[in-house]
């Protein structure tokens, strides 16, 4: 089950209204989201809510930065690539900190759904090397696309993914 954080910004949103409100319902019948549920689960990564933007000052980041009128304020869309930041930085004293979350690929081609955007603190560069590269490996099965690297964050050793999952005909990804 998705958690919600402190942070307030932290919540998945569909990116399609849904009739009646709430979210797509997410069935069994999705191979790839339930695969992904399961390499998430053996690698110890929780779900988070994914949220398709947020504002430059919340604190987290995508790799699409934007401006939004009237007052030009700076946000960033959730996008395809490893430079982005999901975790809040207040949860490095209470909260998960391997989380991941499934949603919309907003890039400059338009909207997709099936992006699925890893971001996990381990305890040194070498845990951090090795979870990214067995992600990649593993989500390869059901990724169109899938990228990870490794680096420090807050001064933590972390990794960073990215995955576009194939997704079943008329079934959205990113519920």
């Amino acid at each position: 089950m998705p958690r919600y954080g402190d942070n307030a910004l932290v919540g998945r949103a569909p990116c399609d209204d849904v009739p009646g409100g709430g979210l797509p319902p997410r069935g069994l019948g999705d191979s790839a989201l339930h695969e992904v549920a399961g390499i998430m689960r053996r690698h110890g990564i929780e779900e988070i809510l994914g949220v398709p933007a947020v504002p430059a000052a919340s604190g987290l980041r995508y790799r699409r930065a934007v401006r939004l009128e009237p007052e030009d304020e700076p946000w960033y869309l959730r996008s395809f690539g490893t430079d982005f930041q999901i975790l809040p930085a207040s949860w490095l004293r209470r909260g998960p900190s391997r989380c991941y979350s499934v949603g919309c690929d907003l890039d400059e081609d338009g909207e997709r759904d099936g992006l699925v955007l890893v971001q996990a603190l381990t305890p040194d560069h070498e845990g951090a090397e090795d979870l990214a590269g067995a992600l990649v490996a593993d989500l390869s099965a059901v990724a169109e696309r899938v990228e990870g690297r490794s680096g420090e964050v807050w001064r933590r050793p972390c990794c960073w993914v990215a995955a576009r999952i194939t997704v079943e005909e008329g079934r959205p990804a990113h519920a």
